[in-house]
């Protein structure tokens, strides 16, 4: 073994006990801190929730993107303050949101922030220019919206926001990237001398490196009131996935249907749901009487509500396709 395998192998040694070290500590640290005393909105089975859409999305899968921001688009839309107008083209662009005279107050800070993009009464822009390179609404709504939930004490740390998971990355890269360097010289060196100890000591550095990448692809640990609220959200899921259409009375159809509409869509269950109140639609007119759903914040919507969910399935991801293309995290 020559003096550059021998540093190889020391090195790799170290870095990946260091490694080690560092990834037992930081999932230690996210087990064991504590949750807050403020609880931060609970969600009932029959009643509009109190945790922001975007936020719910965030507690279900443990990290804040795009289509987060985009339920928050929609809610913005069905509480009053803008109106989406499909432009009928097959291009991700093709939506306008327009801001209403509503005024906005009792906003969390990523609402605001989505809110002042069109920023006046009857001012309106389209979907595609969220995302050009001089808007930083949707960067800055992300880097609030991550802000929001660890103020909520749902999770441990702040293991969400964008800046520590990017810092795991860029360390971990960069240790990848020595083992590989390492690796070459290895193979130079081992041309006159043993090579399996440089290599060894190279392929430590590089599992060094994805144990601290892991640390920022890994699910951050859930706390007391994350948990507690997390179950409160399934609890509403499960009565969305139960609700049938003798559920629906005429006099509070279009409030159940606003007040549930993007749960279910961050639930993945809006198909299901537009289908039970369609029916529900369907027997009330058999029935000699009528039932409607106003949704005058979606601008000429198709007759069936199967079909308005389908057009805000499609705003989604048209916004998750433009995010693609930006670049940003989705």
């Amino acid at each position: 073994m020559n003096m550059v395998e021998l540093v190889i192998l020391l090195a790799g040694a170290t870095m990946a006990v260091a490694s080690l070290i560092i990834w037992f500590a930081v999932r230690r640290h996210r087990r064991l801190a504590t949750a807050p005393d403020s609880n931060p909105g609970l969600i009932l089975p029959s009643t509009p929730s109190a945790v922001s859409p975007a936020m719910m999305g965030a507690l279900l899968d443990g990290k804040a993107g795009v289509r987060d921001l985009m339920l928050s688009v929609v809610d913005l839309a069905v509480r009053g303050y803008i109106r989406l107008k499909p432009l009928g083209t097959n291009s991700p662009s093709g939506w306008v949101i327009q801001r209403t005279d509503k005024p906005a107050r009792g906003l969390t800070d990523f609402e605001t922030t989505l809110l002042a993009a069109p920023a006046d009464a009857g001012s309106a822009i389209t979907l595609g220019s969220l995302f050009t390179g001089s808007n930083d609404t949707v960067t800055k709504s992300l880097s609030e919206l991550a802000a929001g939930v660890a103020r909520a004490g749902w999770f441990s740390g702040d293991a969400l926001a964008p800046q520590h998971r990017a810092s795991w990355s860029a360390s971990g890269g960069l240790v990848i990237l020595v083992g590989l360097v390492a690796a070459v010289a290895a193979l130079v060196a081992g041309f006159s001398a043993n090579i399996w100890s440089g290599l060894i000591g190279a392929a430590l550095m590089v599992v060094s490196g994805l144990l601290l990448i892991s640390l920022a692809i890994l699910r951050p640990s859930i706390t007391a009131q994350g948990d507690l609220t997390r179950r409160q959200v399934q609890a509403h899921r499960e009565w969305l996935q139960e609700l049938q259409p003798h559920d629906i009375a005429p006099e509070t159809a279009t409030e159940l249907f606003a007040a549930n509409i993007v749960a279910a869509l961050a639930f993945g269950l809006e198909g299901q749901f537009a289908e039970v109140f369609d029916t529900a639609i369907a027997r009330h007119r058999n029935w000699g009487g009528q039932l409607g759903i106003d949704t005058n914040w979606l601008e000429t919507p198709p007759a069936t509500l199967v079909g308005r969910v389908k057009l805000l399935d499609q705003l989604i991801e048209d916004a998750t396709a433009l995010a693609d293309r930006a670049g940003l995290a989705g």
